[in-house]
């Protein structure tokens, strides 16, 4: 029996498409054992997915300060951490430390850095999970030409950085940043439209559609009979509401709150955690003056989104691609670049609307919101690349024909 070692960065969103793959593979023959983080542990031990080692943390990780307008992908790792090279050697001379036990045939990594690390410098084959503007092979035309780097130096840069210490250990140079998230195999979860990378050939890179976890649970009859209104239906997803680039999810749900009793509609608020529900609840209480918002903690994606009229969220990847899926349309606030480049590819299929964070204020949102609600342009246009790419999702097989032929 093969082994896989997986691991994938922080939040939901990384662990929301890669323990489909891992379930896949297990299913396939393989065996699996990852480090994650924070909430995503509770879903892959309900999934069966053994912990490599529950001790293994990046809880000490020195953070800067929060920014979410960052130019790049590496100015991105840097500011949450990573850019402190020696906490980042023995983090990764732990994770090596712990793979000599496990002995794994791959390493197979969501945007997990010191998995990818590993993995040059031990030579085990890496398995990368990716999208495209994380993907050397894309240059980006948003991020870097909307914002202006302040106090960022190359000299100092990450990839320099890196660098070094892969020199030190005797490993391969990064020809350039986002080269870490590439490997023998670079699987794509996405399609092309969305997510366009030219010369598939290099890093050996392949499409599987989009990757979409949905959890079977039971779900209350008091959830249910909130999507079951009259009016047209918003369903908010505020996400955390202080990550990576600071307040986020609170940006989101604080401009919401302002305008709810103003639009018609009924509208309900997920915050993804239970934590952030009873902040937004408290919050709530002081705002609102009707009672047609609805604020809960995790709405499993197949209600949220197929009886959804509308749905707002914060840009994140998987975020984007379920309204493929389920064929609604969005406004999208991105709360950091990254998302913004999401958002705009949304736009450009005509499946949402941006609202970019800086003109993020509640009479902005409201337009915006009532903008997508009365152009049936922007249902049409998502239900159409719905029947288009509906054969893509979950296309789980592939994956596992390409990890068997490495």
């Amino acid at each position: 029996m093969k082994r896989i070692f997986l691991q994938f960065g922080s939040g939901l969103g990384p662990m929301s498409r890669s323990l489909p793959i891992a379930l896949a593979l297990a299913e396939a023959g393989y065996e699996i054992k990852y480090l994650g983080y924070d909430m995503a542990k509770e879903y892959m031990k309900k999934a069966g997915i053994e912990e490599l080692c529950p001790e293994f943390s990046i809880s000490d990780i020195k953070k800067g300060s929060p920014n979410p307008y960052w130019n790049t992908a590496e100015e991105f790792w840097a500011m949450i951490g990573y850019g402190n090279m020696s906490w980042v050697e023995r983090k990764v001379d732990e994770l090596i430390n712990l793979l000599k036990e496990f002995s794994p045939d791959y390493i197979l990594s969501d945007l997990g850095i010191l998995a990818c690390l590993a993995a040059r410098i031990t030579g085990i084959p890496l398995i990368a999970i990716n999208q495209s503007c994380y993907h050397p092979n894309v240059k980006l035309k948003w991020w870097e030409n909307n914002y202006e780097a302040e106090n960022y130096k190359d000299e100092d840069s990450l990839l320099n950085k890196l660098n070094a210490f892969l020199k030190k250990k005797g490993a391969q140079q990064l020809n350039t940043f986002t080269e870490i998230f590439t490997g023998r195999l670079t699987i794509i979860p996405s399609f092309y439209d969305f997510d366009p990378i030219p010369n598939l050939e290099k890093y050996n890179t392949h499409y599987v559609g989009p990757v979409l976890y949905t959890p079977k649970e039971s779900v209350s009859e008091k959830l249910l009979k909130l999507f079951d209104a009259d009016q047209p239906i918003i369903f908010c997803y505020t996400a955390r509401f202080y990550d990576n680039v600071g307040e986020s999810g609170k940006a989101i749900f604080d401009n919401m709150i302002k305008i709810a009793d103003k639009i018609d509609a009924s509208i309900i608020i997920s915050t993804g955690n239970k934590k952030d529900e009873l902040l937004a609840l408290d919050i709530a209480s002081k705002e609102l003056k009707s009672g047609k918002v609805s604020i809960v903690d995790y709405v499993p994606l197949d209600i949220a989104y197929e009886k959804s009229d509308l749905v707002i969220h914060h840009g994140g990847h998987g975020s984007c691609l379920v309204q493929f899926y389920y064929g609604v349309p969005s406004v999208i606030i991105p709360t950091h670049t990254e998302r913004e480049y999401n958002a705009r590819m949304c736009e450009k299929l005509h499946v949402g609307k941006m609202l970019p964070r800086r003109e993020l204020n509640s009479a902005n949102l409201k337009n915006c919101i009532n903008d997508v609600l009365n152009d049936i342009t922007y249902k049409k246009s998502v239900r159409d690349w719905k029947e288009k790419v509906s054969g893509d999702f979950n296309n789980l097989d592939k994956v596992v024909k390409l990890v068997d032929s490495l």
